[in-house]
């Protein structure tokens, strides 16, 4: 039997898991970064590793949205009740990244920033005098 998820089960809510934090994660497509939501460890690291998902809308006609089979290496994970538009970008082969393993990571707000490979470049602010690093990352030394 196939696991489903809403989008109430993988966005965060830090009042409900005050011990467990979020993770920030963001949808990448040709340097675009086009949807970021903080999730539960358990959801970040499945949609940094499935390799596959299907369109199974017409498997959920109940669902006044898409649904999305998120498959890695032939296994099921979940079907993803979702809207229209973060299915759309799943289906559309993204890369998922923790936003707080790159430099800028934690000032990115999509669609207004973009990723180069090594670092986000946010396309709506002033970047001169922002820490690449939060003062408490392991890397916050390279902001000096």
């Amino acid at each position: 039997m196939i696991k489903v998820l809403t989008d109430n089960h993988i966005e965060y809510v830090h009042s409900v898991h005050e011990n467990e934090k979020g993770v920030p994660i963001v949808w990448v497509i040709d340097g675009d970064c086009l949807y970021d939501i903080p999730t539960y460890k358990i959801y970040a690291d499945m949609f940094m590793s499935i390799n596959e998902v299907l369109d199974v809308s017409s498997e959920y006609l109940d669902h006044n949205g898409m649904t999305v089979r998120l498959i890695r290496d032939g296994e099921v994970q979940y079907d993803l009740k979702t809207t229209e538009y973060f299915g759309s970008i799943l289906l559309s082969n993204p890369i998922a990244l923790n936003l707080l393993d790159y430099p800028y990571g934690r000032y990115v707000m999509s669609p207004n920033a973009k990723f180069d490979g090594e670092k986000f470049i946010l396309t709506d602010r002033d970047m001169t005098d922002l820490m690449p690093w939060h003062p408490s990352h392991p890397r916050a030394e390279e902001n000096f």
